[in-house]
């Protein structure tokens, strides 16, 4: 064992009968304990909600979006282009636009209609509705979300009228109205997609949607084995170049940002007790240092240099602020796995849409975490042996009479 690091064990926490620095050092410890633990249950909980807000947005609107179709395009050739390519599960055509949902009673709501294949929309957009959603003759099916369908005391099964005011075939006159049954109520729970939007089988939005030309754009679902980012750009190369090609990520940029933003901050901000955890450490560094003043006078009359004591103060504060930062993350991986396999922290699902406090550590944040404190435990050692390598040993034997 090398000398310096014999020295450090053996003045770590100022070694028994050290009273003040002793306490300080636990006090250091468990700050550091804390700190780590507290930052890492922090990062993970936000990694969890944002995957969770990240499979409710794909499952609901696609891995990809293609707009900027023209109506001179063949767009069945497109869509049987892109359902060839390796990575591509499905596609789906769909129509946008504003318009007013009317109850029985004369209720109305603005709400986003999207208009697209009835026969598979169950099973393209995971909207939590598991039967098949059959067109009958005679009969439109739509879907509403749950937050929509409580605010006009709608249940499965009830008619209702759909219009968009903004495609009124005459110049001064009334938009069609269409009567149509509510087939299914979808939840999602996530931005405010039960709240505003409304699916219709494409051929109701055809017909309603009188001043557009031509479809709004094509959904793509992709089977996971492909990263979005490839299979976008070998599909850019096969459009025609007035259309455009969106992620999931860039169509909720906003959204994405403001989370990562938030996860930066709370590990600024709890990072402060880390900080806190370093400031303590110091301060037990400078008190072991006085405590071992006469030792220290004395490793400095037999020959040993400012570099040595320069180290041994650099290594005890490793070991000390080490031993907190492990402890921390230690205890923090164990309850995260606790977490995900026994749900020992639950959440009310009528509030939110999990029953359990997600948790997802990546592989990025335990190292930056454990980082973040061993950068704090150096700075706060450096200080202190600097302070200790200015004693010389004509005053360590002063100081100690």
């Amino acid at each position: 064992m090398n000398v310096t690091t014999y020295l450090a064990r053996r003045f770590m926490l100022g070694g028994p009968g050290a009273g003040a620095s002793r306490f300080t050092g636990w006090i250091a410890i468990i700050g550091m304990t804390l700190g780590c633990l507290f930052l890492i249950l922090s990062v993970a909980v936000l990694n969890g909600f944002e995957a969770q807000v990240t499979k409710k947005i794909i499952g609901f609107e696609g891995d990809l979006r293609i707009t900027g179709l023209e109506k001179t395009q063949n767009i069945p050739s497109i869509i049987e282009l892109l359902r060839k390519q390796p990575g591509v599960k499905s596609v789906m055509p769909f129509m946008e636009r504003k318009g007013l949902l009317t109850n029985r009673n004369g209720e109305s709501r603005m709400v986003s209609f999207k208009a697209v294949d009835f026969r598979s929309v169950s099973t393209f957009y995971n909207l939590g509705v598991h039967q098949e959603i059959e067109v009958e003759a005679g009969q439109t099916p739509i879907i509403v979300g749950r937050l929509l369908a409580s605010r006009l005391n709608l249940e499965e099964g009830d008619r209702i009228t759909v219009m968009s005011p903004i495609d009124s075939p005459w110049q001064l006159g009334f938009p069609r109205q269409y009567q149509t049954r509510i087939a299914a109520i979808f939840q999602v729970e996530v931005l405010d997609f039960d709240d505003r939007m409304v699916f219709l089988p494409l051929e109701l939005g055809r017909k309603m949607f009188v001043r557009k030309k031509q479809l709004d754009g094509l959904d793509i679902r992709l089977d996971g084995a492909e990263d979005v980012g490839i299979v976008k750009n070998k599909i850019a190369a096969l459009l025609p170049p007035t259309t455009t090609i969106h992620t999931w990520a860039e169509l909720h940029e906003g959204l994405f940002q403001a989370m990562k933003m938030e996860r930066i901050g709370a590990m600024i901000i709890l990072s402060l007790i880390v900080l806190v955890a370093a400031f303590n450490l110091t301060s037990t560094l400078v008190l072991v240092t006085y405590q071992k003043i006469r030792e220290i006078g004395i490793l400095r009359t037999i020959g040993a240099t400012a570099r040595d004591i320069y180290m041994v103060l650099i290594k005890q504060g490793l070991m000390i602020g080490g031993a907190g930062a492990v402890a921390g993350i230690a205890i923090s991986l164990i309850i995260i796995v606790i977490q995900n396999y026994y749900g020992i922290f639950p959440l009310p699902e009528d509030i939110y849409f999990m029953d359990r406090v997600p948790m997802i550590l990546r592989a990025s944040d335990l190292i930056i975490i454990p980082g973040i404190a061993l950068l704090l435990i150096v700075l706060s050692s450096v200080v202190a042996a600097r302070r200790a390598m200015m004693i010389q040993p004509k005053d360590a034997v002063h100081l100690e009479k």
